[in-house]
């Protein structure tokens, strides 16, 4: 009797052709990443894959998404090319569970060997590319007994998974678990890399790779040096332009106070009167004080010290009082506001005041010297 085989379903799979559970989950992996940037499969290792979609399906693949990360520096944003640049997850990080912030003291025999099964199998399935499932088994273990390195493994699933926070949340509890995890660090620096952190990631990659060296974390660090480098550059240039033009726009408001000091300094000299209102010194006459020539006025109306000072009504008051009364004078020296001022003109003025008798005051105010004259 021959045997007669059994027809198959036309499209049917047997089993020995079925795809395994790490071979789905790795084309899951592979299909997620190329919807979120279609440059994964320009790796040579993924030609075939590539041609089939394009050549067998006709498939269209879409463009390379264009990357750039914004560093901040300062108040400038400066943004940086970044072909392996990642964004930030929207994903609620409050979702991940996360262990105890302190590890147990002791474990029951069950709950170790819960926690070493779990850990087991998910360095089984980060062997395997199975990064949620790994996730999960680590999560798993970090629920029971957590520590630096199950956190730091878990970090490097998420950054398999292009989730940059999650794995910085990771990395951060790790190292409040053990400060010196040269893994965290070095887990958290990658993150902080693929998302424009370049500064933070330049610290952590630094003090990780100071504790324990790899080949794949020390080439991350140049591109990540290189780049710090160009923003101290770029900063640097930013701020002297910046410094420069402040300085431009000082001088240019010193210029325009000396002219209108100048113009001032003319129109009071040779104006209606040095007594005139805003004109400098009181006394409402036209005429000069006695004692002062055009020459003086003009020499005590360019010190803009003395210009300052008739804009306080105090001194103002005080010059009013003296040009009537010279010997009030005497009164104002101990004055903090008015008595430097007295001091100044007097100086200015060999010793008198303006409105005084000729030869000024007799043996001049004090701290000024003789005035001309005097005994």
């Amino acid at each position: 009797r021959r045997d007669v085989a059994t027809p198959r379903r036309p499209g049917a799979m047997t089993s020995e052709r079925a795809p395994t559970t790490a071979t789905l989950e790795a084309l899951r992996h592979l299909v997620r990443a190329a919807k979120e940037d279609s440059a994964i499969l320009d790796a040579p290792s993924l030609e075939f894959f590539r041609r089939w979609l394009e050549e067998d399906l006709r498939a269209t693949i879409p463009a390379p998404r264009t990357t750039t990360t914004t560093t901040t520096t300062g108040t400038d944003a400066i943004e940086i090319e970044d072909d392996e640049a990642m964004a930030a997850e929207s994903d609620d990080l409050s979702a991940i569970a996360m262990g105890a912030e302190t590890a147990p003291e002791t474990l029951g025999e069950a709950e170790e060997a819960k926690a070493s099964e779990a850990k087991r199998l998910a360095s089984e399935a980060f062997a395997r590319e199975a990064w949620e499932e790994a996730i999960e088994r680590y999560t798993e273990a970090l629920m029971i007994a957590p520590s630096a390195l199950t956190y730091a493994k878990r970090a490097e699933c998420f950054i398999k998974l292009r989730k940059p926070l999650s794995a910085i949340r990771d990395g951060t509890a790790a190292l409040k678990l053990n400060p010196d995890s040269a893994k965290a660090l070095k887990v958290r620096g990658a993150a902080h890399r693929y998302l424009g952190h370049w500064n933070e990631a330049n610290a952590d990659l630094s003090a990780g790779l100071s504790q324990d060296f790899d080949e794949t974390y020390g080439e991350m660090h140049k591109k990540v040096l290189s780049v710090v480098h160009e923003l101290h550059v770029r900063e640097g240039k930013a701020r002297a332009a910046k410094e420069a033009k402040e300085r431009e726009e000082l001088e240019k408001r010193r210029a325009a106070a000396e002219v209108a000091r100048k113009e001032a300094a003319a129109k009071d000299a040779g104006g209606p009167g040095f007594g005139q209102p805003g004109a400098g010194f009181p006394g409402g006459a036209g005429d000069l004080p006695p004692g002062v020539s055009p020459e003086m006025a003009q020499k005590l109306m360019s010190d803009p010290d003395l210009v300052a000072a008739m804009q306080n009504p105090k001194v103002m008051q005080a010059l009013q009082t003296m040009m009537k009364n010279p010997m009030a004078a005497m009164q104002y020296m101990s004055d903090p506001e008015v008595g430097p001022v007295l001091q100044k003109l007097m100086a200015s003025m060999g010793g008198a005041m303006p409105g005084g008798a000729p030869g000024g005051f007799p043996g001049g105010f004090p701290g000024a010297g003789a005035a001309p004259g005097g005994a």
